[in-house]
């Protein structure tokens, strides 16, 4: 009797260290699939704020800066005085208006300046700007976990998903 006894001893004692193979290869590959969700998920957001910021570049330098003729492209999106703002849901799309189930959002500021401060790094160049030109702050914001609009690209980088700037000239470039 004790040999079938260290028998079933040594059979539960494989049983327990399979058991525990199994488990800890469930933990690692629940964990690489978890990694490779967030990075699909981070990925597809990145390429989504891509494509809108993208879209918003395009519509400024159409538009020359001006807020009221880019809003004519975008009937959907909230505007200020200075500033455009679109709202999309998780899936990327575009919101009617601003409410609690946005998870994202782009913006474009813009501003009137002088084309002398503008474009002053191309006096090396031998070439100047003269009158106005407009400039433009476009980012797409993460705001999942935020409660609240936010009308101006934040100093927050955890939300910003891309951000760049953009401007135009108003007037003529005046040759040195």
């Amino acid at each position: 009797m004790p040999e079938n006894n260290s028998r079933t001893s040594l059979f539960l004692m494989e049983l327990i260290i399979a058991v525990f193979f199994f488990s800890l290869a469930a933990a690692v590959s629940i964990r690489l699939f978890v990694g490779a969700h967030k990075l699909t998920e981070k990925s597809t957001a990145l390429s989504n704020a891509t494509i809108w910021s993208q879209s918003l570049s395009e519509a400024f330098y159409e538009c020359n800066g001006d807020v009221n003729k880019i809003a004519e492209l975008f009937p959907s999106a909230y505007i200020t005085e200075n500033a455009i703002i679109l709202f999309f849901d998780k899936e990327w799309n575009v919101l009617e208006e601003a409410h609690s189930d946005a998870s994202y959002e782009a913006i474009l500021v813009t501003e009137k300046a002088d084309a002398s401060s503008v474009y002053s790094d191309i006096k090396d160049y031998g070439s100047s700007y003269s009158g106005k030109a407009a400039k433009g702050n476009v980012a797409v914001l993460n705001i999942k976990d935020t409660d609240e609009v936010i009308s101006s690209i934040p100093k927050d980088q955890n939300i910003v998903i891309i951000s760049y700037t953009v401007d135009t000239p108003l007037s003529q470039k005046e040759s040195k």
